[in-house]
């Protein structure tokens, strides 16, 4: 019964191994800085709602673990305005008004990328206002990313900046413009099932 497991293995496993390769394309892989600002962006989220459902209590009450270093309070103050004005960031984006440039940060959208009308002057003041508040958090969240990572330093400042940018750029909703890594400006295209 043995041999005849062997030979019966040897019969299934002998084409596999005789002319045949096996290529593996990793399609999402991660780098490292990568899972290092997503990680401390998801930590921030997390810490915020712990912080948030503590700060109905009075501050005798207040337990100790909830206290927090200024840093990481302007990082928490930060991620909750980005929360706030996200739903008119993505207004701004879907009206073709702002996009995502490729040192990421949020601009307005240069004349003659969007080919759209040119913006209400409301509209305009607004989302340059939106896009201010937006970069400034931005800068204090990148700055406590690079504090609260032992590896990083200020000199990875540009990476994390590209890396994040990178990120924005796969999570983007169709139609939002972007610039890619040559900064020149791209509009991410519709899928074919929102097109049926």
């Amino acid at each position: 019964m043995r041999q005849l497991f062997v030979a019966w293995c040897a019969v299934l496993v002998l084409p596999l191994t005789v002319g045949c390769t096996f290529n593996f394309d990793v399609t999402s892989q991660r780098t490292a800085l990568e899972n290092q600002v997503m990680g401390s962006y998801k930590e921030l989220d997390d810490d915020l709602i712990l912080a948030s459902s503590v700060r109905g209590l009075s501050k005798n009450a207040v337990p100790t673990a909830a206290k927090v270093s200024a840093s990481k309070q302007r990082a928490f103050d930060a991620r909750q305005n980005q929360q706030f004005n996200q739903d008119d960031i993505e207004e701004f984006k879907q009206k073709q008004i702002l996009g995502e440039a490729a040192d990421g940060s949020l601009v307005l959208l240069p004349r003659g990328v969007a080919k759209t009308a040119q913006p209400a002057p409301k509209d305009y003041k607004l989302a340059q206002q939106i896009a201010a508040e937006e970069n400034r958090d931005r800068q204090v969240i990148w700055h406590r990313i690079i504090d609260a990572n032992e590896h990083l330093s200020e000199k990875d400042l540009p990476n994390v900046r590209l890396t994040y940018a990178k990120m924005l750029q796969g999570t983007a909703t169709a139609g939002a413009w972007y610039q890619d890594s040559r900064q020149t400006w791209v509009q991410k295209p519709t899928s074919r099932a929102s097109e049926l």
